[in-house]
């Protein structure tokens, strides 16, 4: 219906409202304003192209800490994730979770924690050593207000590629140019030997040369700058070592320590809750020594368990944080419930 001055006056006289000099004057001007005066349509964003987040922030103690992506791959989950798994178990056990058993999504989660004395990653990533879908982690270093150069402590798990790739960028440039680098003395000792025996690993051999090229170049580059550390010992104030080989021989978790609180970094200890916690027994392709490796995992997660302490891991689903309860003979996760501040 169209409205004028007109028409308005007329309904309120009908309806036998009553009409003073001053209410029909602020009728009038009303109308006038609204004939004259447009107002601009609000245009529709397209957030179609919006990534999803790629950092969760979170509080431990005093501490500020984040879960930082690097992206993620879709792989087959058969040979290289479960190679003396029985492949009718892997399937069921990835569609009972609503997975494609045909891919398994692994995600690429470096940690930042802001002690208020030092700004640390440990781990830096894939960068461009695994291909496309990866190298996401400075740029989301940045969204969360964090340049490259304000890092001063990068702190290794282990020397595979997708956890060093991010040491060199693109350019042959040191990503992180201001920071010491931490690593356990046997990690460093093996993967700077002469010789790198990958033998053990139930993948193929251009995996294996990849992981010995990349561990080269990236551990070649911070020979100066780089402090090994033994079993249990303190990085930095409010971050100490746990040794977790099988893996490889020198892979460290870490607990994050600020006044009461804690956090578990669990590296590769455990993949995923299809695999590694419901069977904690079964192996991945890249476990040199799988059997020790079986054996850190449970340690591992009966301590976490035993304590209730949250942990993030790697290779979770993002942001990779939750805890870890006992159920039987296996291990059960449950993600912590999101939070949109920290």
């Amino acid at each position: 219906m169209k409205l004028s001055v007109v028409s308005v006056v007329q309904f309120l006289r009908r309806s036998r409202f009553k009409l003073t000099p001053l209410l029909l004057s602020v009728i009038v001007l009303t109308l006038l304003f609204s004939l004259t005066i447009r107002i601009p349509a609000v245009e529709a964003v397209d957030g179609s192209n919006v990534p999803n987040a790629g950092v969760y922030r979170f509080k431990v103690g005093n501490f500020n800490v984040a879960t930082v992506s690097d992206g993620l791959l879709k792989l087959p989950p058969l040979p290289t994730y479960a190679p003396t798994a029985d492949p009718q178990e892997v399937e069921r056990a990835m569609v009972e979770r609503f997975w494609s058993p045909k891919e398994l999504a692994l995600y690429f989660n470096a940690i930042y924690v802001d002690t208020g004395t030092h700004k640390v990653l440990i781990d830096t990533g894939a960068g461009v050593e695994l291909g496309s879908g990866l190298a996401k982690l400075t740029q989301n270093l940045r969204s969360a207000g964090v340049q490259p150069q304000d890092i001063d402590t990068v702190i290794i798990t282990h020397a595979h590629p997708d956890h060093i790739g991010g040491i060199v960028a693109a350019n042959g440039q040191l990503t992180f140019p201001n920071a010491r680098y931490y690593i356990s003395d046997a990690e460093w000792q093996f993967w700077t030997a002469p010789t790198i025996d990958l033998s053990p690993l139930k993948i193929p051999d251009q995996f294996k040369q990849g992981i010995t090229a990349a561990a080269r170049k990236h551990l070649s580059a911070i020979k100066h700058r780089v402090n090994r550390f033994q079993p249990d010992q303190e990085i930095i104030p409010g971050i100490r070592a746990i040794a977790a080989p099988g893996h490889t021989p020198g892979q460290s978790a870490f607990r994050v320590i600020s006044g009461t609180a804690q956090l578990i970094v669990a590296a590769d200890v455990f993949f995923n809750p299809a695999f590694d916690l419901e069977h904690p027994d079964w192996q991945t392709g890249f476990d040199l020594n799988a059997q020790q490796a079986a054996a850190t995992r449970r340690r591992l997660l009966d301590q976490i368990v035993e304590q209730r302490t949250m942990v993030i891991a790697y290779h979770m689903p993002f942001p990779a944080l939750g805890h870890v309860r006992s159920r039987d003979n296996h291990y059960e996760w449950e993600p912590i419930l999101w939070q949109f501040t920290p």
